[in-house]
């Protein structure tokens, strides 16, 4: 029997297709971030483009430019006030966190040292919460995040100039593509066309429910931070921000900073009341708006969202963190629905 190579790709074309996309998406690995921040901007634009036409009849052009005039005049106000707020705090933090520690270490052997139980294990306690290399490691990370956040800042702008591009020409891009259907990508374009717009529109929903979750999250954090009187409101909002897009463990992450400036603004009476509110607001989170915004989209639980996190977070690292979610959520519903075409189009087809 003759082995006849072309037969071959014919029969397994659909791998074929799928490989060569992979390859693709590897090659082009390190502008992930730039596609991805475009992507999650052209997503939010679109939906509230959409949602401003239905209700009024305005050019589609015009709305584009006016949200994006909108949303330059948000991002300069934002330059001009919060990044020297934002520098002289972090400053304020890191000279300070020497005071906290040591606060902290005073107050577990004050309140811990009779204890006939935990005296024996008080040094291990302290050296695991407060190792000898821990102002060093804080400031390696410190250092890590200006350098990224630097990084990412280039690439907002850059993903700020592609979104308002693409969206201006939406209609004719959209058509080019479509298109494709009758060129020799065809067969392409018919295996990964509803797959890759059923993902893009899983991912869209996931972080656009991330992102009011997130807000909501900072402006009661600010609230409590001010009536608390814990200093460096501003960056301990950029924090809980930038956490509160990674679902369930961002929220864990971000208390740490917010306990440590409350003990060494207020001592351990005030860390104990930083607690108390973070717990009341990860409880608004968990109870009131995971099941009103995020549930009502992904449907899928905390606990498995933890489970999730953990196994993307150690496959891919940081990205498995943001994408972990809504990747297992398209996998589950790849694998759910029995007529895969007439299912994909029927999702897709929703909230259009």
């Amino acid at each position: 029997m003759i082995f006849d190579i072309s037969k071959f790709i014919q029969v397994n074309r659909a791998y074929f297709i799928w490989a060569t996309f992979m390859g693709l998406l590897y090659l082009f690995r390190d502008m992930f971030g730039l596609v991805f921040i475009t992507f999650i901007m052209c997503f939010i634009v679109s939906g509230i483009t959409g949602y401003i036409r239905q209700r009024y009849n305005i050019n589609r052009k015009a709305v584009v430019i006016g949200i994006y005039i909108l949303f330059l005049i948000g991002v300069i106000a934002f330059l001009t006030i919060v990044p020297p707020k934002l520098l002289a705090e972090a400053m304020s933090f890191t000279d300070q966190l020497p005071n906290s520690i040591k606060s902290t270490k005073e107050w577990l052997s004050t309140n811990l040292a009779g204890n006939e139980f935990i005296s024996p294990l008080l040094p291990q306690i302290k050296e695991a919460l407060f190792p000898d290399t821990l102002l060093v490691s804080v400031w390696t990370v410190v250092r890590s995040i200006i350098e990224k956040g630097l990084h990412y800042f280039g690439w907002f702008f850059l993903a700020m100039l592609f979104s308002f591009l693409i969206m201006l020409d939406l209609p004719h891009l959209s058509k080019g593509v479509k298109n494709l259907r009758y060129t020799k990508l065809a067969d392409s374009y018919k295996e990964t066309a509803d797959s890759i717009m059923l993902f893009a529109k899983v991912v869209g929903e996931n972080f656009r429910a991330q992102l009011l979750i997130s807000t909501i999250n900072t402006i009661l954090t600010a609230m409590c931070l001010y009536v608390l009187d814990i200093k460096a409101i501003a960056l301990l909002c950029t924090i809980v921000f930038m956490c509160g897009l990674i679902p369930v463990l961002g929220m864990i992450i971000s208390s740490v900073p917010i306990v440590l400036m409350a003990v060494n603004t207020g001592g351990m009476e005030l860390g104990f009341w930083a607690i108390v509110m973070i717990i009341g607001i990860h409880m608004i989170e968990t109870y009131i708006l995971n099941p009103r915004i995020v549930s009502s989209i992904m449907r899928i639980n905390p606990v498995m969202t933890l489970i999730i996190l953990y196994i993307a977070h150690s496959v891919i690292g940081l990205w498995g963190m943001l994408l972990g979610v809504p990747i297992a959520v398209y996998m589950y519903r790849k694998i759910s629905l029995p007529n895969r075409k007439k299912s994909i189009r029927k999702i897709l087809s929703k909230k259009e």
